[in-house]
């Protein structure tokens, strides 16, 4: 399928800010489920837009939320404002369809999927690829995921690999059997020996074949859940 992928630029929630992000769409008519994509702080842009790119092949408008004009390690409340402003733009995307809207949280931005779907309802899945049960040490505080997600009333796919060196397997087993005591709706995937980043082509720990499992994985997950 032809897509087009070009820049565009949002204003925060907090009225001032501008955030440069990216738009994917499908050419054929819409509209179309969307997903919006909060990337990891490693790399560049090219992994996540290459990851854009691939979700308007399968029929979404995809939205790479440039959350990274807040430096490295924001605060909360920026994250809170600018995922705002991520949601009122795509509000404004003709082609979106608001009712079929997942998110893609990759590395830190795993974190963010989780403050979005406690913020807007307007969210029906989350899918996080090697992402956070507990922030690292060196972080900002905020609450942490593994409380954040008693709050999260959504399906929630996480994908993560048994050698990640950034957020330890064991965290997110205890996550895992957290949530699913809560009764929650999830399902958590592992990779023999995948490392932190495995699913972005831009970062260091990046697998081929662990990366296409897991996106094969996700389609077959919004598949499910984003049926009309």
């Amino acid at each position: 399928m032809t897509v087009r992928l070009e820049s565009v630029t949002f204003t925060s929630g907090d009225g001032e800010t501008s955030v440069p992000s990216y738009l994917a769409t499908p050419e054929r008519h819409g509209p179309h489920p969307v997903v919006l994509i909060l990337r990891g702080v490693a790399g560049p842009d090219d992994g996540y837009t290459e990851i854009a790119r691939g979700l308007a092949e399968w029929g979404y408008v995809a939205l790479v939320h440039g959350w990274k004009v807040r430096g490295a390690d924001p605060t909360d409340g920026p994250v809170y404002a600018d995922l705002l402003g991520a949601m009122t733009f795509l509000g404004s995307v003709g082609q979106a369809d608001l009712k079929r809207l997942a998110v893609f949280g990759f590395c830190r931005g795993g974190v963010h999927a989780l403050m979005a779907a406690r913020a807007h309802a307007e969210i029906r899945v989350i899918v996080v690829f090697h992402g956070f049960a507990f922030r690292p040490a060196r972080a900002q505080r905020g609450a942490e995921p593994y409380d954040l997600a008693e709050g999260v009333s959504v399906p929630m796919l996480v994908l993560h690999g048994t050698e990640d060196e950034q957020a330890p397997i064991a965290d997110m087993r205890r996550m895992e059997a957290r949530m699913r005591a809560l009764g929650k709706v999830c399902t958590f995937t592992f990779y023999d020996g995948a490392r932190h980043g495995f699913a972005v082509r831009t970062h260091p720990g990046y697998a081929e074949d662990v990366a296409r499992q897991s996106f094969d994985e996700a389609r077959r997950f919004l598949a499910t859940h984003l049926r009309t």
